[in-house]
């Protein structure tokens, strides 16, 4: 089993890493989308990724890493993160031998999450159709929610704290004088991880 992990270093996607990492000998490669838009995130994302993916390779087993960016400053409008993540997730499943999993750390608590996944694995499905007409990429692909019933909490009960320390989840970082970032506290992530 090849699994493709969409990673972007948030308490959710950190959550379902541990789980794979732990609970599954599946081969893995962890992708995170570097996507710069108006919320100017993007930095403290990958500042969070780059921290967790190395205290994982640290402690548990191996797993293929990779990453790529999608710019978005020029526009005015935050595109859809979900569709982005389903374009970029087929195009990785592609240039992935045998990958016929892909893992996203949607949770049932997330705004409108059914249709949001159906019309992810819809666009997911158009294009990998592309690639099949040409051969390439596994017949059958199956998207997993590895951590879908749980909430926040239990994502964050089930970690080490000093893993938990290491995620990023807000939407609208401010960036102090140091040159390190703070979470806002009032964007929806920042609200959705209050109590954590």
């Amino acid at each position: 089993m090849t699994t493709l992990a969409m990673f972007s270093g948030g308490l959710d996607s950190t959550a379902m890493l541990v789980k794979l990492l732990a609970e599954t000998k599946d081969e893995l490669r962890v992708h995170h989308i570097r996507m710069a838009n108006k919320e100017n995130r993007a930095e403290a994302e990958q500042a969070a990724v780059e921290r967790i993916v190395a205290w994982c390779r640290d402690r548990y087993r191996p797993f293929r890493y990779s990453e790529s960016a999608l710019d978005f400053t020029a526009l005015d409008a935050i595109p859809i993160d979900y569709l982005c993540i389903a374009f970029v997730a087929c195009q990785v499943a592609i240039d992935t031998p045998g990958c016929n999993r892909i893992a996203v750390a949607a949770l049932a608590r997330d705004t409108d999450i059914e249709n949001r996944s159906a019309r992810q694995r819809r666009v997911f499905e158009t294009l990998h159709e592309c690639y099949r007409a040409r051969k390439l990429g596994e017949p059958d692909v199956q998207w997993i929610y590895p951590v879908y019933h749980a909430t926040k909490a239990e994502l964050a009960a089930r970690l080490p704290r000093q893993l938990v320390d290491l995620t990023w989840s807000c939407r609208r970082p401010v960036r102090e004088s140091n040159g390190a970032f703070r979470a806002c506290g009032t964007c929806k992530a920042c609200l959705a991880r209050q109590g954590v």
